[in-house]
């Protein structure tokens, strides 16, 4: 294609990569766009329970629909034998675990999966922090979460699957739990108010940054993208001397 004394001519070579370079750089800035859009609706959901009272619980059935930031209470007691440790949390740069601890409550026909908070990695990933919670009953407070998103494996196996509590798990996937607890529990997760005796560190926040981070780094992939289109262009245009000029 020419355009006056300018010559556009592309290599296949260079046209097969700036078109995987191309769609690569768009569908990050989409997804960006796409995570921005998950937080606002978070946001929202979080604005919609703000002076909603707390709640008490004492069936199941209230976790049959969304309660996702509702603030609740209930009244029943941690199993201390079965417990959880989600890996690779880090707090303040330091490397530790969350302690996720079944509570069973009303009338014992209900489970709920508590995360208790954050402890330390110790000096030997072998030797497990001591986590022990008494087991009378109690009532305990916070707000209802999702479980915690699934971390990268980046090739790396889980964590090998052994007859030993408390278990280190990489991420809490909740059928392979209530199949190995021998009961059904919602797919939610109760944030313990720091407060509680039984709470470690608490530091659960919804959301790590709000959704205009995100807008962010979409328009920085979309002017890369924006960017790498125009050096192609120069890269394969050649401009022709004009018989004028040749004289």
């Amino acid at each position: 294609m020419q355009i006056g004394n300018i010559e556009f001519r592309p290599t296949l070579f260079t046209t097969v990569i700036a078109i995987v370079v191309l769609c690569i750089l768009l569908s990050l800035g989409f997804w960006q766009l796409n995570r921005a859009d998950q937080k606002s609706r978070t946001l929202e959901a979080m604005e919609a329970t703000l002076g909603v009272p707390e709640v008490f619980v004492d069936s199941i059935e209230f976790f049959s629909e969304n309660k996702r930031f509702r603030h609740v209470s209930i009244k029943g007691e941690f199993q201390a034998e079965q417990q959880y440790l989600l890996d690779n949390r880090i707090y303040k740069g330091q490397p530790g675990y969350l302690v996720v601890t079944p509570f069973k409550f009303g009338s014992g026909n209900g489970w709920l999966l508590v995360n208790r908070g954050w402890v330390p990695l110790g000096l030997d990933r072998n030797i497990l922090p001591a986590i022990t919670v008494k087991t009378n009953q109690t009532t305990i407070a916070g707000v209802i979460s999702d479980l915690p998103g699934k971390l990268p494996s980046f090739g790396i196996a889980a964590t090998p699957e052994t007859s030993r509590w408390p278990k280190v798990v990489r991420d809490i996937e909740i059928d392979q739990i209530s199949q190995q607890l021998g009961y059904t529990m919602p797919p939610i997760m109760l944030q313990l108010e720091q407060s509680h005796e039984a709470a470690y560190i608490q530091n659960w926040q919804p959301l790590a940054s709000g959704p205009d981070k995100n807008r962010s780094y979409a328009i920085q992939w979309f002017a890369m993208a924006l960017v790498l289109g125009i050096i192609y262009i120069g890269l394969n245009c050649r401009r022709h001397k004009s018989s004028a000029e040749e004289e």
